[in-house]
């Protein structure tokens, strides 16, 4: 994943969280949806982060305790959690 891939994934997921759905294309919404419904089954802490990071817009700071997870492996799963959003947005031509 590029730095700008990243930064383009971070920006749409926040959007999203803050209710701007008229402002979020239907495609994002989908990609959102789908990638938390697949980590609610795969892997619960990457969809908490997902929701606590990006839809709550909470900082990292008070997300890395409430996942009781170390820095590092808070990191590892940001980075697989958003390799999957941004895989899902590239399916649909997003990225």
């Amino acid at each position: 994943m590029t730095r700008g891939q990243k930064k383009t994934v971070r920006k749409a997921l926040r959007r999203y969280g803050r209710g701007a759905c008229e402002a979020t294309p239907e495609a994002w919404r989908e990609v959102v949806e789908e990638t938390l419904a697949y980590y609610d089954q795969a892997d619960p802490v990457c969809a908490r982060l997902l929701r606590l990071r990006y839809l709550e817009d909470q900082p990292e700071e008070r997300v890395i305790p409430e996942l009781y997870v170390c820095r590092t492996t808070y990191y590892r799963k940001e980075l697989e959690a958003l390799s999957t959003v941004a895989i899902a947005a590239a399916r649909r031509g997003l990225l």
